[in-house]
């Protein structure tokens, strides 16, 4: 019985999950700039800041300051 709570539990988080990456897919035409799109493809592969971040050669604060970047531009 517990167990299948779980699993309910988890497609639950799944589907909210999906619905989330739907939302960002559709304002990805949003984001400009090379940098921008190179980290925003990094993050959705599940990539860590700081592994984006030595991969570009920049600090993780860069990259922190590239992702707030690239949901100004989704949300504007």
């Amino acid at each position: 019985m517990q167990d299948a709570i779980r699993r309910s539990k988890n497609i639950k988080h799944v589907a909210e999950y999906e619905k989330k990456l739907l939302e960002v897919q559709m304002l990805i035409e949003r984001v400009t700039g090379d940098r921008e799109v190179q980290v925003l493809n990094w993050m959705l592969d599940g990539d860590s800041q700081r592994w984006i971040g030595q991969h570009m050669a920049l600090s993780a604060t860069s990259i922190k300051r590239i992702k707030d970047n690239i949901v100004k531009q989704m949300i504007a």
